[in-house]
């Protein structure tokens, strides 16, 4: 077992340099600056924030201690209290998010307020809609920190409004009339005169399309119903075939709903003309489709055509008729990627059996108090994810016969309680702890709703509520069966998508778009590919529990058919992500060469080798690099006389600034060894360089890590990773345990973080093991 390391200690590690060189002009009798240091709180962090932290910035920039000193520290010394003092800043901001009081609360992102939403009431909500919920606040990356998450009068406003709409959806006063419509791509009346007796003449009147080119629109628009359709999820089935133009990617369908201004689909589509494929999907839809548009994307660097609206079509085996527009060549080759579509098909709103039994539950069928107190009490319960009060359910049952006594039926009535409970403390908060006494450990309802909200990212579901109920979830062997049941779910996915994507900052991806003229294959498909081979990474590790080496150094990746072209890889087929294995001249593997890594600390125009530097210190190794001095100079560009030369040898400018050198010797070869892959994550061995005269300079993969250890290359580099894979290992933990106990850890959690690792090791660090490992510790069973 490896020890713990030695707490900081501010008498030995950082009052000798104050002695020696700050306080002659900071303290009681002198203070220069108006900066005294002599009465600063040691406890960094909490108190005296703001003072250490000018102290950090002057003696980053060099205004401390002055040039006239007679005795000046040495960089290493300046570079080491700069560390140190940032470090305990960073500590105290984290004490400060980790701390507990007698009850904490931890709020639900929305995307669990989604889920348990669906879960508890069958009832789908989009909260990326216009007029949607807020972004969440992040604490370094994670967006579940309850100490960091705030609620406002215009959150609770919000809160009620998706309220009111959800519990209507679910309990509507009427039965919701179903929508069942098939559309023909072209209607009768546009098949009329000669293309009418020609078609019949061939036989083939029923066997029409609709030809999309590139940019080419196809609208359909319902009439409007005397009421609108009710709201709830949806199923749409698009019929069609794909003619992709030779050399070109396959032609990229996207679907609308325009007066939602939200997409729906899109996807490549690979079907032969006499193949037809039917592509379904499902959407939740406030009214039902009112206004579906379906486009052919436009081909990367193709011509841009205008939209024409659709041309009728029976097939290009058919002689092209004088009046429609030329696709092909005199030979019959393709001049233009086509979709070619038959039919569309909307149906809904949909409520399957199991919903309609979910919530028959909640609504009692006759206004006795017994049924309505029963009825309460289920929908409380699954809500609160605890027993609710006799208080509660009394508030709960005032509510119902108030409104009945204001002549509402008893179905509005209920309705009016479930807001209630929707808007409660109860449901939009994890409540652990007690306010009459102190507690330390969860109690089995706590620990269900923070293991389901871990694994699930949402409510707790009837096995694991039976377990809590009867006090049986926290012994070890019980918890570990509930952790391999809930990882075999397909809900598991949500921990692949929410903790890989807020550890690795994945919601960084196309911040800074990149610019179009310089990389004009990039597209919002790819960056969500890019996006999608990550995720589906981490779960391909998880599920197999593979090494955590396997996230360092692989010989395997996910990648679907749009992401295996930005490789240079044979593509698979399909858009759904596959298990590949990789050629030797693939130059991937592993998360640090992957698209979505590389692309996340671009700025739209360059790669920038000191952010991958930093994001890698971060999130593999996990030391957060001190805060940059301020008023740096930006690099240069290089003259335009003057030969071109790389970014790297620009960066050599920090090795000149003594504020700089001693953070970029530790930061910069991290992000250096990446120089091979430009801002999108493409491989390259030169670099391109608009300025300067010349050839473009080749790139220089090499670099010495501050231990001494070289490399020449990723490949060199990662490997050096994987020789201490425990340092990643502690990290992965600590992101693991800050994710999943909704609070920043610190140095107090160090010997249970640390005991983790040692558990973990044995086994090979495997992914899946690592996660029974923190849920069964006290770490986890702990608030």
């Amino acid at each position: 077992m490896v020890a713990p390391a030695a707490p900081p200690d501010f008498a030995s590690d950082l009052q000798p340099y104050l002695a020696k060189h700050c306080l002659r002009c900071h303290d009681a009798k002198k203070q220069k600056g108006d900066l005294r240091i002599d009465t600063l709180s040691p406890q960094i962090g909490l108190k005296d924030t703001s003072q250490w932290a000018e102290i950090v910035s002057r003696i980053t920039s060099g205004e401390m201690p002055p040039e006239d000193e007679k005795e000046r520290p040495s960089t290493a010394e300046n570079a080491r209290v700069i560390e140190w003092i940032s470090a305990r800043i960073k500590e105290g901001e984290a004490a400060r998010l980790a701390k507990r009081d007698r009850v904490s609360f931890h709020r639900l992102t929305r995307e669990e307020y989604a889920h348990t939403l669906s879960d508890l009431l069958g009832v789908e909500v989009d909260l990326h809609d216009s007029g949607g919920f807020y972004e969440d606040v992040e604490w370094n990356g994670f967006s579940r920190i309850g100490a960091a998450m705030s609620l406002s009068v215009s959150h609770m406003e919000k809160y009620f409004q998706f309220a009111e709409k959800v519990v209507a959806e679910a309990y509507p006063d009427a039965p919701a009339r179903r929508l069942e419509q098939i559309f023909p791509a072209v209607s009768p009346g546009r098949i009329t005169g000669s293309f009418r007796a020609y078609l019949e003449a061939k036989g083939l009147r029923d066997k029409v399309r609709l030809e999309l080119w590139p940019n080419d629109k196809m609208g359909i628009t319902l009439p409007e119903p005397r009421e609108p359709h009710a709201p709830g999820v949806y199923e749409c089935k698009i019929t069609l075939s794909a003619l992709p133009k030779p050399g070109a990617p396959p032609p990229r369908i996207r679907v609308e709903e325009t007066s939602l201004r939200r997409t729906l689909l899109e996807r490549d589509v690979v079907a032969p003309e006499d193949q037809p494929v039917t592509l379904t999907f499902y959407a939740h839809l406030p009214e039902g489709p009112k206004s579906t548009l379906i486009t052919n994307l436009l081909e990367n660097g193709g011509t841009h055509l205008p939209p024409v609206g659709g041309n009728p079509i029976v097939s290009l085996k058919e002689p092209r008729l004088p009046w429609l527009p030329k696709v092909t060549t005199e030979d019959g080759t393709l001049l233009y990627g086509l979709l070619l579509i038959d039919r569309v098909e909307w149906r809904g709103p949909l409520v399957s059996e199991a919903t309609a039994a979910l919530r028959s539950r909640g609504m009692p069928s006759e206004s006795a108090p017994e049924s309505v107190q029963k009825a309460l009490r289920h929908f409380a319960q699954r809500a609160f994810r605890r027993p609710p009060t006799d208080s509660e359910i009394q508030q709960l049952q005032g509510i119902v016969e108030k409104e009945v006594q204001g002549g509402a039926s008893l179905r509005a009535a209920m309705r009016s309680a479930m807001v209630a409970v929707l808007c409660s403390r109860s449901f939009l908060f994890l409540e652990e702890g007690s306010p009459a006494e102190e507690r330390q450990r969860l109690t089995d309802w706590e620990l269900a709703s923070r293991l389901s909200y871990f694994l699930w990212s949402t409510m707790p579901d009837e096995e694991l509520v039976a377990l809590a109920a009867a006090g049986r979830l926290r012994d070890p062997a019980m918890l570990k069966k509930q952790v391999a049941r809930m990882l075999a779910d397909p809900r598991s996915g949500r921990l692949s998508e929410s903790f890989a994507g807020q550890w690795l900052r994945l919601k960084k991806v196309g911040m800074f778009p990149p610019d179009r003229r310089l990389y004009p294959d990039y597209d919002k498909y790819l960056e969500k590919s890019m996006i999608g081979e990550t995720i589906a990474f981490f779960g391909e590790t998880l599920a197999k529990n593979h090494s955590l080496r396997e996230f360092l150094h692989s010989d395997w990746t996910m990648l679907n058919a749009r992401l295996a072209r930005h490789y240079g890889l044979d593509e698979p087929a399909g858009d759904s992500f596959q298990r590949v294995l990789l050629p030797a001249h693939a130059h991937r593997g592993g998360l640090l060469t992957q698209a979505a890594i590389l692309s996340l600390t671009s700025d739209g125009i360059r790669h920038r080798p000191v952010h991958r530097g930093v994001w890698l210190s971060e999130s593999i190794l996990g030391k957060t690099p001190p805060p940059p001095p301020p008023n740096v100079d930006p690099i240069p560009p290089t003259p335009g006389n003057s030969p071109k030369a790389t970014l790297r040898s620009r960066l050599d400018a920090h090795k000149t600034n003594a504020s700089c050198a001693s953070c970029h010797v530790k930061i910069d070869p991290l992000g250096l060894a990446f120089e091979n892959y430009d801002a999108i994550g493409r491989w390259r061995t030169h670099e391109v360089v608009p300025q300067g005269v010349g050839a473009m300079p080749p790139v220089d993969a090499s670099g010495q890590l501050h231990n001494g250890h070289t490399f020449q290359n990723a490949e060199e580099f990662k490997a050096l990773l994987v020789r201490d894979l425990d340092t990643f290992a502690k990290t992965f933990v600590r992101k693991l345990a800050t994710y999943g106990l909704r609070r920043a850890v610190t140095f107090d959690d160090e010997v249970r973080i640390q005991s983790i690792v040692d558990q973990s090791k044995p086994a090979g660090y495997g992914v899946r093991s690592i996660v029974e490992a923190l849920v069964v510790s006290d770490l986890f069973l702990h608030r």
